[in-house]
């Protein structure tokens, strides 16, 4: 399905929070696309839930916006979203023009989306996001962080000049990786290949961002789509652009019964918050089975730690689910930071260091003590500081 004639799109969603307002759902949305109309409804639906619209602008791909919108969960609701059926902006009929809607954009180009930069100007003066409006909000109203119930988001006026990274431009670029072992693995998957890049960053989800030494290796990269197009969804430059909130989270779920300890349990289980990334597959060799940890792909910062009921046959298990604290980085990020810790910033560098090494761990005709002079004296010729040393010593 195409673009209307105005270029939007509909989409009916159920199963929103209560108390929602259409400004809370509009900036919720802005992460798939440009957000040019929120409607709430007062009534339910149906089925008792509340139900709202979202349009989009500037769709190019339909089906991938409705891919990417499946299963998103709204704090603790799952919603429904659908392509709205007889909707004039779905059938290309005529429309009433949207005026001053001014949503942020939070999703980058095409992808991502970059049309409506995201500068907290979505209609309101700095008055109004600060709170300094001529409605004031008596503080008798407001309670435990919340405005006659419904929660209160706390607001930041960014600068319009604030550009970080700006000195990457033409220099790196951004990717979603297709799976989490693709992520873990991509430092070694860059070697396989024989790509000149100088530093991978971890963007949080699936995203990272490579740097490359210029701009010549850089689009060589991006030439180079027979390479890269198995590794990632999506891939472009890095401009300024936003991503959408996402993160890996390592749930360990407790108490599944022994009969029930079963793959597609824990993909059921994981499926209530997110994407399944992970789920492990000998678990009848494990030693402790009272916990089993699988990763998720959500798309909100608040910890997972809940419980779950289990339905089998004629019996109900209530398990609990808890989110790792710990903040989780891929392995690919290990060796490279290893790297930056003992100074070995150059690329060429690094290569030389790695091929050295590697020849030393596997000649099986070195003694230990003169594996480590010979360290020793590589380290020095390299300019590698003298207290990283015991850090090339230990991957031995």
């Amino acid at each position: 399905m195409g673009e209307s004639s105005l270029g939007l799109l509909k989409f009916f969603v159920s199963n929103l929070p209560d108390r929602c307002s259409s400004v809370v759902v509009g900036e919720f949305f802005s992460v798939f696309g440009n957000v040019a109309r929120v409607y709430v409804a007062r009534k339910r639906d149906k089925n008792g839930n509340n139900f709202g619209f979202v349009t989009f602008k500037g769709v190019k791909d339909v089906k991938e916006l409705e891919g990417r919108m499946k299963g998103v969960k709204m704090g603790n609701f799952k919603l429904q979203v659908n392509l709205a059926r007889f909707a004039a902006e779905n059938s290309g009929g005529s429309s009433a023009p949207v005026v001053g809607t001014g949503l942020p954009n939070r999703s980058g180009s095409d992808a991502w989306g970059q049309g409506n930069v995201y500068g907290l100007r979505d209609g309101r003066s700095y008055s109004d996001v600060l709170g300094k409006n001529k409605g004031k909000v008596s503080s008798a109203s407001v309670r435990d962080g919340e405005l006659d119930g419904a929660p209160v988001e706390r607001s930041v006026v960014v600068p319009d000049m604030i550009f970080a990274f700006k000195d990457l431009s033409g220099l790196a670029v951004i990717g979603r990786t297709v799976n989490l072992e693709t992520l873990v693995d991509f430092d070694k998957l860059l070697r396989i290949a024989r790509v000149v890049f100088t530093r991978i960053q971890y963007l949080g989800g699936l995203f990272i961002m490579i740097s490359f030494p210029d701009e010549p290796e850089m689009k060589r990269f991006l030439d180079g789509r027979n390479v890269w197009g198995p590794w990632f969804d999506k891939l472009e430059p890095w401009a300024g652009q936003s991503l959408p909130l996402e993160r890996v989270a390592w749930l360990k779920l407790h108490g599944i019964p022994l009969n029930l300890l079963d793959d597609d349990v824990f993909m059921q289980v994981g499926e209530l918050f997110g994407k399944v990334l992970f789920v492990p597959k000998d678990t009848d060799v494990d030693m402790d089975l009272s916990v089993v940890k699988i990763g998720v792909l959500v798309g909100e910062a608040k910890r997972c730690n809940e419980a779950v009921s289990l339905r089998w046959k004629n019996k109900v298990f209530r398990i609990w689910v808890e989110e790792e604290l710990e903040d989780w980085v891929p392995d690919c990020l290990e060796f490279e930071g290893m790297w930056q810790l003992m100074g070995l910033r150059s690329w060429k560098v690094k290569k030389q260091s790695k091929s050295l090494l590697t020849l030393m761990v596997f000649h099986t005709r070195l003694s230990l003590p003169l594996m480590c002079t010979r360290i020793i004296m590589f380290s020095s010729h390299l300019g590698i500081r003298g207290w990283a040393i015991p850090s090339l010593l230990l991957i031995l």
